[in-house]
């Protein structure tokens, strides 16, 4: 039996405790935007202000 292995992590978001401030970091310039959508679907549900949310150019 093959062991299971966690799902790839591709990117994280880090925020100050207040949530103010925060970052979504990527292994890589692009992110898939299925996955993007869920991690915004994700913050939503801990309180984060989505339409708050800028992103940056790279």
């Amino acid at each position: 039996m093959q062991p299971t292995r966690p799902p790839r992590r591709t990117m994280a978001a880090v925020s100050e405790p207040g949530r103010d401030n925060l970052w979504r970091l990527s292994k890589t310039p692009r992110v898939d935007p299925a996955r993007y959508q869920a991690l915004l679907e994700r913050l939503a549900a801990k309180g984060f202000d989505i339409p708050k949310i800028e992103l940056t150019p790279h």
